[in-house]
């Protein structure tokens, strides 16, 4: 994409953007109907899944939450779009807003289909600026280690209703003529139903970790945080596969002052 370096190895990739570029723009104004209701929704073509309805509601959302949640919903909102431009062996299974209240999603940020393997891939986003005394590499490993910790402790829950909410965000987002929709359903209940049967395990699942900066990209996150977070990963075993991602952005204002203009506000 315009504006955007993008390196992806084995196990981990870096996206930085660089410019917030008309490109990008476009990504958003394209995909936030798909992004924010679900594939099925959004091909519904009513007027409460347009663009215009959409972008309103996301920014009267947005606009309510406290700085904390706003730098954790522009981080998912990035992170859909790069997965849906750069990641094509990704389908994104959930949708972004939660279904049921205007508040934040409970339970896991983003699910993912991997055609190729026929696998589901849970998702965690953690998002922030720079941490007290830590540059951009260092902030980048906190991120990813917290959002390691964070999936690995939820996946391995006494709650159904993480599953519960999951497999109710896949029937409403994948489009019912998708050969991959009771995939999706089936796996989803099978980890249902070992939380049901008191043996959930984060060792079951495939995971995927996302690291979303809101700081100067001058000075851009090593290549080596990545190596060396996903060697050690792999060393524990905590996940059945995984994948981390480090996105990289400039300050918030120039994302928040495009919806802002979008929403007509």
């Amino acid at each position: 994409m315009d504006g955007v370096y993008f390196k992806e190895c084995n196990g981990y990739a870096l996206c930085c953007v660089e410019n917030f570029s008309d490109e990008l723009k476009e990504s958003i104004k394209e995909n936030l109907s798909r992004i924010c209701h679900g594939a099925q929704q959004a091909s519904r073509g009513r007027e409460m899944y347009k663009y215009s309805t959409t972008i309103k509601t996301f920014w009267e959302r947005y606009n309510s939450k406290a700085a904390l949640t706003k730098k954790g919903m522009l981080g998912e909102l990035l992170s859909h779009v790069i997965l849906l431009n750069l990641f094509p062996r990704f389908e994104v299974v959930s949708p972004f807003f939660n279904l049921e209240e205007r508040n934040i999603k409970k339970g896991f940020d983003l699910l993912l289909y991997e055609s190729s393997s026929q696998g589901v891939w849970i998702t965690e986003v953690k998002s922030g600026e720079l941490h007290k005394g830590k540059d951009q590499s260092a902030t980048t490993a906190d991120l990813l280690s917290t959002a390691r910790d964070d999936l690995k402790l939820r996946l391995a829950e006494q709650q159904l209703n993480h599953w519960q909410n999951a497999i109710h965000a896949a029937r409403v987002a994948i489009d019912s003529s998708s050969d991959y929709k009771d995939i999706v359903i089936e796996i989803l209940e099978s980890e249902g139903d070992l939380v049901a049967c008191g043996s959930p395990n984060s060792q079951d699942n495939n995971a995927l970790l996302v690291s979303a900066l809101f700081s100067e990209v001058s000075v851009r996150v090593m290549e080596s945080t990545l190596s060396d977070f996903s060697e050690d990963l792999k060393n524990k075993g905590i996940f059945k596969s995984f994948f981390a991602l480090s996105i990289h952005k400039g300050t918030l204002n120039k994302v928040e002052s495009f919806l802002k203009s979008e929403a007509g506000c």
